[in-house]
């Protein structure tokens, strides 16, 4: 590969802070905008490998702490890593387990965190696991992921000023740890690190972060928390250098990707596309439609006039009616399908507009 591993900005929009840019890494190049996928287990439910490739998918993310549990990293370092595993040739970012910290310990109570890692509590055995900074970017590195997230301890954005600083702490010392671990390792060659900017919804605490992440050094840095206030996310990205790659954590809504792509932001991710989908919920160029109501029984019309994927070229929307209420596993895969292309139509469209300023 010709091009240097990393970031890099090719163009930035004449009235605002949107940008067109490029991460290389060794596993293909992902021009930015970008959005990739949640593969929580190794897979995005109901699709093949084929079927990501077909939608023009360019990234996925997989969740190491699931993969950690299921099927287990030493199963997947035994496949060669997790690109064989899924046989997707493409590259791929893992989070490192610090969202779980909202989703299990916080929301469920299900763990506890400690000074020197997250205790989790399995959601499905209740087994004990510890994961660590050192642990997060050895598992990270063992799934072979191009590009990896350390681990952060995330809070609530108007949680109390002591968690916050707390948060921030945290965040800055296991960063340092994580930072160790990746240059101690020789399988950390020609990858990506990216550590996570905490502080709430306060924008001193924001900014020391950074500060302290920084002093550091990263390959990029990303939103840390429910990105819910518009001034914080805006402040966030302004405060990170332009030539570092900006990552917007669980960015859902199209509506969200294209205001946050206007801050600056460059890498986006997200269970809502395909969690909707399996829910009846599709995006289209007219709006957002519900599949199961019930004025689509007898609509022989495509999902979406201009859409060209597999769900749209075929099928009416009587027929995608029909296949959810009597539960057929295809109306998932097709409904997937169209979201994700849907999606993919969308960040080509902010990257033309960002093009033509």
């Amino acid at each position: 590969m010709n091009n240097p591993i990393g970031f890099q900005v090719i163009k930035t929009n004449s009235s605002s802070n949107a940008r067109l840019g490029k991460i290389t890494t060794l596993h293909g190049e992902i021009n930015t905008p970008a959005f990739a996928p949640d593969a929580t287990y190794g897979v995005i439910k109901h699709l093949s490998s084929n079927d990501l490739n077909t939608i023009g998918l360019s990234i996925v993310l997989g969740n190491s702490y699931h993969l950690s549990l299921r099927p287990g990293v030493e199963l997947i370092k035994d496949q060669n890593g997790l690109h064989n595993f899924m046989k997707w040739d493409k590259p791929m970012i893992t989070d490192s387990g610090g969202y779980q910290v909202f989703s299990l310990v916080h929301a469920k109570k299900m763990g506890k965190v400690l000074e020197h890692g997250v205790e989790f509590r399995d959601h499905i055995t209740g087994s004990k696991h510890l994961i660590t900074p050192t642990t997060a970017i050895q598992n990270q590195l063992a799934l072979g992921s191009d590009i990896l997230v350390v681990l952060d301890y995330p809070v609530f954005p108007n949680t109390r000023s002591e968690d916050n600083e707390y948060s921030v702490a945290r965040t800055t010392q296991w960063a340092k740890e994580s930072k160790q671990a990746f240059l101690n390792d020789p399988r950390s060659k020609g990858k990506i690190l990216i550590a996570v900017i905490q502080g709430a919804n306060d924008l001193d605490l924001r900014k020391r972060s950074y500060e302290e992440l920084a002093e550091i050094g990263f390959d990029g840095y990303a939103f840390g928390g429910h990105p819910e206030n518009d001034k914080i996310a805006a402040y966030t990205a302004n405060i990170i250098p332009d030539e570092k790659l900006k990552y917007m954590m669980g960015a859902g809504p199209p509506d969200d990707i294209k205001k946050f792509a206007n801050m600056g932001w460059d890498l986006f991710d997200c269970v809502v596309p395909t969690r909707n989908a399996r829910h009846g919920l599709l995006y289209t160029s007219q709006g957002n439609l519900r599949i199961d109501n019930s004025q689509f029984q007898t609509d022989h019309t495509p999902i979406d006039e201009v859409c060209d994927c597999e769900l749209c070229i075929t099928y009416s929307r009587s027929y995608l009616y029909h296949l959810f209420k009597v539960k057929e596993p295809l109306a998932a895969r097709l409904a997937t399908i169209h979201n994700l292309t849907f999606y993919m139509k969308l960040m080509e469209e902010i990257k033309e507009k960002i093009k033509l300023d």
